[in-house]
């Protein structure tokens, strides 16, 4: 039984759901979780694999299908029960505009009470899922690296967001493989391999996790040999090869259902059914077993370093410049126009354009400024993005708020030039209902969305087009502190920040990956009392003791000082 509704609500949803299972008596006692399906392409493969899983895993899904470009915001939904559902039942939400917003609002009036709740990511994976909003409520979360757009970044950014609960379509596909090799190494007399080689398709997750788990497991630096010629031209690992002194033991995929395996003393070759598995089997496998994967973690820590000095997301990148005015009024204005024309130039070379604010006397009058100087750029509004670099988690209307400075400065002026209200991105505050944690969280998920998944786990990438950043007399920049421990988050797009040593002590701040995500740096400072830390900031880069050394553009980084703040400057 299929029923559609259109412009819809979640309470709605769920008195419907409760209706339909009365008349066509259906329950929810077999339902052994909820699963949530993220969808931001076809729904229908997902979709399919969810009702197949069912079957071994009774659930209620949710299936999440976004439009955020649409101009008009609702939602509408598709609930399915009995045989259209398999052994559960389905619920599709097709949000469109600015419900992306509260996507955890929408989906948390839906969740089987009492019962273990799975987000599966199918094809775009967030920057760290546990700190995505609806994977901070999952005890399980899912992603495929493999259906990403850079699969290998991907994975690499899913090692930097790592945390206990977080799984992979690419591991699972090794199951059978590594329970293969595993039994043939084995075979007496058992000796640690002296080479291993793991060949398969170039660029290819699975074979990475596979030379990873091979190199964790024995010990051994394990060669990775490209192969394009694998069956069929399929994708993944075509063989594993175990180099010992008695002899090799190789394993070879010679068909999409077989695998030919050789050992020590017999090279007949002994053909083991191994068929590659569908979509569904690999769910179904996931949500098997919802305990934490850590061997997956620790493959992945092998697969790829840690960035343990959070001063390497600052380097290589352009020295920094300085534009000395003669007061802070000068630096405003300086910074506002220097602003426009970089923006300008971005709308010249893309769709949209970003820009990050920030707060502090300087800053407020550099945003005060910003919408003269975006009128004589000619910069084209509409398509501009305004962020916060960091916010103080107050009373949404409280003056301590870096947002609420500028409200009637820059964000009411630019909404009359024809910003729309949904291209202002401003961080939570108690008043919307989350707890610090998720307010960040929350803030992640939408610079996610907004495209700055990529960047901001890649170096040399920029997402936004112009950072603004103010110092603080002790170094700080953003909410980051000096040897604050939260300043030592680099998994999360953005970080909830608590014992801030300056008042307030709950904030939200971006983190160091995704302050280095910028085309354009540029440090607003003003005053005597700043001085100092204008100096030390401008020496090495040494993010620990002083962040504002720690954050550089991707084309340019300016220290917009006026004479005071340039005082104890070297140069």
């Amino acid at each position: 039984m299929i029923t559609t509704l259109t412009d819809t609500t979640a309470s709605s949803i769920d008195k419907k759901m409760i209706e339909m299972r009365e008349t066509f008596g259906a329950n929810t006692i077999g339902r052994v979780l909820t699963l949530i399906i993220i969808a931001t392409g076809d729904i229908e493969e997902p979709l399919q694999a969810a009702i197949s899983a069912s079957h071994e895993h009774p659930a209620r899904v949710l299936v999440v299908d976004a439009d955020p470009e649409a101009e008009a915001s609702g939602l509408d939904a598709e609930i399915r029960v009995g045989r259209d559902a398999g052994a559960g039942e389905i619920v599709i939400l097709r949000t469109r505009g600015d419900l992306m917003a509260s996507l955890d609002t929408l989906v948390m009036a839906l969740l089987l009470p009492d019962a273990p709740i799975v987000t599966w990511w199918p094809e775009s994976a967030p920057s760290s899922p546990v700190h995505d909003v609806l994977g901070s409520m999952s005890q399980r979360r899912i992603t495929d690296s493999a259906a990403c757009a850079g699969p290998l970044e991907t994975l690499k950014r899913l090692r930097r967001g790592y945390t206990s609960g977080d799984s992979d379509l690419a591991w699972a596909r090794l199951t059978r493989w590594r329970g293969l090799v595993a039994s043939a190494f084995e075979v007496p007399p058992v000796t640690v391999p002296q080479q291993v080689e793991v060949s398969g398709a170039p660029g290819n997750p699975s074979v990475v996790l596979m030379a990873a788990w091979l190199s964790h497991s024995l010990g051994v630096d394990t060669e990775i040999v490209e192969d394009s010629s694998g069956p069929t031209g399929t994708a993944g690992v075509h063989g594993v090869r175990l180099i010992r002194e008695d002899g090799v033991i190789d394993l070879t995929r010679v068909s999409d259902d077989s695998i030919v395996m050789t050992l020590p003393g017999d090279d007949s070759g002994q053909h083991v059914t191994m068929p590659r598995r569908s979509l569904d089997e690999l769910l179904a496998e996931e949500l098997r077993r919802l305990d934490p994967d850590e061997v997956y973690g620790e493959v992945l820590a092998t697969a790829f370093s840690a960035i343990d000095d959070s001063g390497t997301y600052a380097s290589g990148k352009p020295d920094a410049t300085d534009t000395v005015l003669a007061d802070g009024a000068g630096v405003a204005t300086a910074a506002a126009e220097a602003a426009a024309a970089q923006l300008a130039t971005a709308l010249d070379e893309r769709n949209l354009a970003h820009l990050v604010v920030t707060g502090g006397t300087v800053g407020t009058a550099t945003a005060r400024a910003l919408p003269a100087a975006l009128a004589a750029a000619d910069v084209d509004v509409s398509r501009l993005h305004i962020w916060w670099g960091d916010e103080r988690y107050v009373d949404p209307d409280s003056s301590d708020r870096n947002e609420v400075a500028v409200r009637s400065g820059l964000l009411e002026p630019l909404q009359q030039a024809g910003m729309p209200a949904r291209n202002i991105h401003v961080m939570p505050s108690p008043a919307d209902g989350m707890s610090l944690e998720e307010g960040a969280a929350w803030y992640g998920q939408q610079l996610d969305q907004s495209g700055g998944d990529e960047p901001f786990r890649t170096r040399g990438r920029a997402f936004f087009d112009v950072l603004m950043l103010g110092v603080g007399p002790d170094g700080h920049i953003a909410s980051l502190f000096p040897e604050h421990p939260d300043q030592r988050q680099v998994g999360a797009t953005a970080v909830a920040v608590t014992g801030s040593p300056k008042p307030p002590p709950e904030r939200i701040s971006l983190t160091w990956p995704v302050l280095n995500s910028a085309r354009h740096v540029a440090l607003l400072v003003a005053g005597e009392e700043k001085a100092a830390a204008v100096a030390a900031a401008q020496g090495r880069i040494e993010p620990w003791t002083v962040p504002a050394s720690a954050v550089r553009g991707l084309h340019s980084t300016t220290w917009f000082l006026d004479r005071a703040a340039a005082s104890q400057r070297a140069r």
